[in-house]
């Protein structure tokens, strides 16, 4: 058995004071995803043709270059030709990968939770908030053990065990118990909540 619950009730829109509004703003950039790995990637490839770059003119000015760049084996390259171009094309399509790591918010460890002033920002693990949810939707009425909680950026699916040959209903109070558990952690993101019931086998 699957339910829907709407999605977590907020605040309407102004009844927040300004000082709230930028303890979210503060809280949502604190937590967002750096991207380290990717970032670390881009810096390590930066430094290592710089490095080779300076070596060879550093090498050239004291007269006995390295050559470590073939400079007039690429006088030679056909810029028209496929090799040039498909080169040119993989480098592109990097710069791109990269720019878009920077654009585009990558999953954080984190989910900021709602604040009061902007220069305390709070925030729990996905871990943490999964364990809340699984333990609110626990002591809900009828419900033996919780299988598995999945927490997505505008959704939380709990699938939960009872040994209740007639489960209709008991759905609508696990909702409401996991609604109750984000009203009280209030992360930022409004989600909705999905259940699903399953027997307890014997």
């Amino acid at each position: 058995m699957i339910t829907h619950a709407g999605q977590r009730r907020v605040p309407a829109h102004g009844t927040r004071t300004s000082g709230e509004r930028r303890a979210d703003r503060a809280a949502r950039h604190a937590f967002r995803s750096r991207r380290v790995r990717i970032g670390s990637l881009a810096a390590l490839l930066l430094t290592a043709a710089s490095v080779i770059a300076a070596i060879d003119v550093l090498s050239a000015m004291f007269g006995s270059s390295l050559h470590v760049i073939a400079y007039r084996e690429l006088l030679d390259v056909r810029w028209d030709g496929w090799v040039t171009r498909a080169i040119s094309g993989g480098l592109v399509l990097v710069g791109l990968v990269f720019l878009l790591a920077g654009l585009l918010p990558g999953r954080s460890r984190v989910v900021p939770l709602h604040g009061r002033v902007p220069d305390v920002v709070m925030g729990v693990s996905k871990r943490g908030l999964c364990r809340a949810i699984a333990a609110a939707a626990e002591d809900a009425t009828g419900v033996s053990r919780v299988r598995r909680v999945r927490l997505r950026p505008r959704r939380v699916t709990v699938v939960a065990e009872t040994p209740v040959r007639d489960a209709r209903g008991l759905e609508d109070g696990v909702a409401d118990a996991v609604r109750a558990c984000l009203e009280r952690i209030r992360p930022l993101q409004p989600r909705t909540v999905k259940v699903r019931m399953k027997r307890k086998e014997t």
